[in-house]
């Protein structure tokens, strides 16, 4: 009989709510969680330290009766023993193992795909970086954070749809097109510059050339900003991103008169009031330290409230999940827009922002100095030239969103164990230049749970778990939004092989205990090169 983990856990987990109600648990649920020291077991359960407040009795008296009262499947359970605290730590059979390793190698590359997340319908916007110039290495973290998200959440089973908003509307627009315009007149030999606040760096040229070499110009700025965002396509595609829709700004919220519904939407609920000749919504009301402008004095719509607009379209489509990744320089923007959708009666707990940081690019100790063709900034671009879409992607990830990252591009070109994306794709290769070696020799490996039983050593079932574990590693890391989970998870599998590897040999070991060997390192393989596919990053097969 094949488990996986969610059985498992469902299995035992009920068994220990059965118990725990039995004492009068109430609404506390039992839960399970890995111990940080291995030796603990496999898993464990706090639920004796919730219940102890409430029945007035020490967790481990608790513990005690839990243990005594709890009915766990032989078959599943080696042990269960108590463990302060207040936890109850169990052990799981060695044949659960193995099953789950025979497992693991009849799913190959859909190993780790589940249905946890099946009933969500998410929308996932990022990136979307003004299109005013080529992207920057903050949108190249946004866009392997976003993609490694989306990736994680379908692999769960959730309805994802990933989604690039367009700020092509509004000053900016108007900046632009002036700031191209100057550019042009640049290249025809007058000494414009451009306007104040505006854009500028040798991209402005090379889009002036287009243009002037166009039959019939359109309006400069929207047409510029369109030849920006097919820019931002190509760099995206040659990253491995891509999008389930491009949404304008100005198209789609403008053009639609969307913006103007949402201001009379937020009159009629008397969410707005008049002073010094602009309108302002009352998001002070909702959580918000102050109330916003939306309508300017001059009669314009401010940015603001085509936030609101969009975010008020995105639940209207009928998404139960919205989550965006802004920008380091919109923390400020996440309580206000809360607010507002608050005002509006839209479901908040059901709008999530992550904030991508800061990326400071560096070689060994010192910081990269700013590209010199663009002015400014480094460009995703440059970048990829640099150190190539597998270690952008990985190193990109390798942080919590909301942490600050030191991109070392000296580490990321290494072709050593410093590295830590050569490490683990080091790992699978070095697994399929094995299985080639054993393809010669004409070892096979095991197929079934009963055929693994020669798997005993301390590093075996090391690996044993990791695998069977990993499709929990999947639903958590998409859950919490956090594929740096998956990376920690890569990298411990990566080195328990190293050792695995080093400490026992596979050809030359008796022929039960190699094919057995040899199915462990092809579930590693299979683990290795699924995971590494969420983050975006190849799984090569020769190093």
């Amino acid at each position: 009989m094949n488990h996986d983990i969610f059985t498992l856990q469902r299995s035992v987990c009920g068994s220990i709510q059965e118990a725990a109600d039995s004492l009068g648990a109430g609404d506390i649920k039992a839960t399970l969680e890995r111990p940080k020291d291995k030796s603990h077991g496999d898993f464990a359960t706090p639920i004796a330290m919730l219940l102890a407040k409430k029945l007035k009795t020490s967790p481990m008296a608790i513990v005690q009766d839990l243990l005594q009262k709890t009915r766990l499947d032989p078959g599943l359970i080696l042990k269960a023993e108590a463990a302060a605290p207040g936890f109850i730590n169990f052990k799981i059979q060695p044949t659960v193992y193995y099953s789950g390793l025979e497992n693991t190698l009849s799913q190959e590359k859909l190993f780790g795909s589940n249905d946890q997340l099946k009933n969500q319908k998410l929308l996932l916007e990022f990136v979307s970086a003004n299109p005013t110039g080529p992207l920057n290495i903050v949108s190249a973290r946004a866009a392997a954070l976003g993609d490694s998200i989306a990736n994680l959440l379908e692999a769960s089973g959730a309805d994802v749809s990933r989604e690039y908003y367009v700020n092509d509307a509004g000053v900016q627009a108007r900046l632009f097109g002036e700031s191209l315009l100057a550019a042009c007149e640049r290249l025809g030999g007058k000494n414009t510059s451009a306007p104040e606040n505006g854009y500028q760096g040798a991209y402005m040229e090379d889009l002036g050339r287009t243009y002037l070499a166009l039959a019939n110009r359109p309006e400069a700025g929207f047409w510029g900003m369109d030849q920006i965002i097919q820019w931002h396509k190509k760099s995206l595609e040659s990253y491995g991103v891509s999008f389930n829709k491009y949404f304008s700004e100005k198209k789609e919220l403008h053009d639609t008169g969307l913006v103007r519904q949402t201001i009379e939407l937020l009159k009629k609920g008397g969410l707005t009031y008049e002073q010094e000749g602009a309108l302002w919504i009352k998001v002070s009301n909702f959580g918000s330290p102050k109330d916003e402008v939306i309508v300017k004095s001059d009669g314009q719509p401010a940015y603001f409230v085509a936030d609101i607009a969009y975010h008020l379209n995105k639940f209207k489509r009928g998404f139960n999940r919205v989550v965006d990744i802004w920008g380091p320089d919109h923390h400020g923007h996440i309580l206000r827009m809360k607010s507002a959708l608050r005002a509006l009666g839209c479901p908040v707990d059901d709008f999530a922002v992550l904030i991508a940081q800061q990326v400071n690019l560096m070689e060994g100790s010192e910081k990269v100095k700013m590209s010199k063709r663009e002015g400014k900034f480094v460009t995703m671009d440059e970048l990829l030239e640099q150190v190539g879409r597998d270690a952008a992607r990985f190193f990109f990830v390798m942080r919590s969103a909301n942490s600050h990252l030191d991109f070392d591009i000296a580490v990321a070109k290494k072709q050593t164990d410093e590295n830590p994306v050569f490490y683990i794709q080091y790992a699978h290769a070095r697994i399929c230049s094995l299985l080639r070696r054993c393809e010669e020799s004409g070892l096979r490996p095991a197929r079934k749970a009963a055929e693994f039983v020669s798997l005993v050593e301390p590093e075996s079932f090391l690996l044993l778990k990791e695998i069977m574990e990993y499709p929990q590693w999947v639903v958590e890391s998409g859950k919490a939004y956090e594929p740096h989970r998956i990376v920690a998870y890569l990298q411990a599998l990566a080195g328990y092989f190293h050792v695995f590897y080093a400490k026992h040999r596979i050809l030359d070991a008796p022929q039960e205990t190699a094919r057995a060997r040899l199915s462990l390192a092809l579930g590693v393989k299979t683990v290795l090169g699924n995971a590494l596919g969420l983050l975006g990053v190849s799984a090569p097969e020769k190093m």
